[in-house]
């Protein structure tokens, strides 16, 4: 098994229950999940300095996906909601077997960012700052919540 990181597996092994995990396919990201998941934003940790907009999408079909943002001012999470915002500064993108696998501690976000499982575009001190703040306990416990909401099996 690879390793993402001090004590966080990159992937599981075939005799895991990864495969079987209710992450694993789609079908936990929906539209109502992604308006829970958008009031969580309070949640989430500072980021730095920043200011701006952050989209996420979960990918879970061609041409079909589930979005909310989050805003930073000075580094704080000020408000989020469901769907795409249309003057967001960054966008993050993953389909849905690296989201949930992101959500279900099973791979950090900068590790699946490095990888090319979590895709971005736009400001780069936007990004910089929120994958940092992804190091944080307080974003273990938004993905845990955000997890939840989906009714996502974490223990895997």
């Amino acid at each position: 098994m690879a390793d993402s990181g001090p004590g966080v597996p990159d992937a599981p092994s075939a005799s895991s229950s990864w495969a079987s995990s209710s992450w694993a396919s789609s079908s936990w990201a929906s539209s109502s999940w992604a308006s829970e998941a958008a009031e969580q934003y309070r949640l989430l940790p500072d980021a730095g300095e920043v200011n701006g907009t952050v989209n996420f999408s979960v990918v879970v079909a061609p041409r079909r996906e589930v979005s909310f943002h989050w805003s930073y001012e000075a580094g704080k999470p000020v408000g989020g909601g469901a769907g795409l915002h249309p003057e967001a500064q960054l966008s993050l993108r993953a389909d849905a077997h690296d989201a949930g696998e992101i959500l279900a501690k099973q791979v950090r976000p900068e590790v699946a960012f490095m990888r090319g499982r979590l895709k971005a575009t736009g400001q780069g001190d936007l990004l910089l700052a929120f994958l940092r703040s992804t190091t944080e306990r307080r974003f273990d416990e938004w993905r845990e919540t955000v997890g939840s909401l989906a009714q996502l099996d974490l223990t895997a």
